[in-house]
């Protein structure tokens, strides 16, 4: 296909999409959040040992070659800001991730939406996604966008309650890479001996549970600890972080953190990661110091990154990625 011809074919799903991310922006004003600019090219990726970023050359005027990276997230900028004094702020832009599917629900270029909030909970940051959701709904069906309007009432479950449902065990027995490996076994995924516990994890959840979320729309809390690197310790479940995903119809739409203000914590929680990568053979990154040390000023604060096309997706019914991406890789680089 022709990319005139992608883009014809897709007109009126890209028509929404653009009203959409208006729509967006005015529910954020409305909410006195501040739209803020973040680097696409930055210095220091993350450490995450699942993602893998687009690497690039910088040269200056003189011939200086330096190494970049697109980011993969704006978060790490926007806890800076937080650290200097900026309360309420949001991201609408571009992030590149690579070794990603051309298709289904990614593509190697996508828009995120990231906001952050300073002395709020992460109760009110769901609020907020169910709020967007309502609202964005409402006016793409006044605007005809939609025929009927979409009504976002999210179920709120544990991840905990969820394992007990669907696997039928107890997630607090199963919080360690030893004791979820042997729970592998006894179920015949047949994992490698050095599987992480978030590869053994999600050998059970995308297997028993993710298929039950099927015509829902949830939002799953409290995460296990040693899944969540970037955010604090909840209080209420002793193994378990502030953390949740909130999914459509069976989609990860969304992920939230109540934010790690502890930069040594956050260090060693990096360094474990980095190790991690270096386990898989990918490629290893300097950790950025700025950032460690901007964790030390930073208030109490909640955060979350949505996909935005997924996003969109949810709004249309739209089962591809590709139908609400101008051109997307699978068109950039077709034969």
């Amino acid at each position: 296909m022709s990319h005139l011809e992608h883009i014809l074919q897709n007109k009126k799903f890209l028509e929404a999409k653009f009203n959409i991310l208006k729509y967006i922006r005015i529910f954020f004003d409305q909410e006195n959040f501040l739209e803020i600019e973040s680097p696409l090219i930055v210095k220091y990726p993350g450490q995450e040992p699942n993602l893998s970023p687009i690497e690039l050359k910088v040269i200056n005027e003189r011939g200086q070659v330096f190494s970049g990276f697109l980011h993969t997230s704006p978060e790490y900028t926007m806890k800076k800001m937080l650290a200097a004094g900026f309360q309420k702020i949001f991201f609408l832009g571009k992030c590149f991730r690579n070794e990603e599917s051309f298709g289904g629900i990614h593509n190697p270029e996508f828009t995120m939406l990231e906001w952050y909030h300073t002395g709020v909970s992460l109760e009110k940051i769901m609020d907020d996604v169910e709020n967007l959701f309502n609202f964005v709904s409402e006016k793409i069906y006044e605007q005809k966008i939609i025929s009927e309007k979409l009504i976002f009432n999210f179920e709120r479950i544990s991840m905990k309650d969820l394992w007990q449902e669907y696997v039928k065990v107890n997630l607090d027995n199963y919080l360690t890479r030893e004791s979820l490996l042997k729970l592998c076994q006894e179920k015949k995924y047949n994992p490698a001996e050095n599987e992480n516990y978030e590869t053994l994890f999600y050998r059970i959840f995308l297997n028993e549970i993710e298929p039950k979320l099927k015509n829902r729309k949830v939002i799953i809390f409290n995460y296990p600890e040693i899944m969540a690197s970037l955010s604090r310790a909840t209080t209420t479940a002793f193994g378990y972080a502030e953390r949740f995903e909130a999914y459509v119809n069976g989609v990860e739409i969304c992920n939230a953190f109540g934010e790690l203000t502890d930069g040594q914590e956050q260090k060693k929680r990096l360094l474990r990661e980095r190790a991690e990568r270096q386990k898989q053979g990918k490629t290893v990154f300097e950790i950025d110091e700025e950032f460690i040390s901007a964790l030390g000023q930073m208030p109490s604060s909640s955060g979350i990154a949505l996909g935005v096309d997924r996003f969109v997706m949810a709004l249309l019914s739209c089962q591809n990625i590709n139908n609400v991406i101008t051109l997307p890789a699978s068109e950039l680089f077709s034969e």
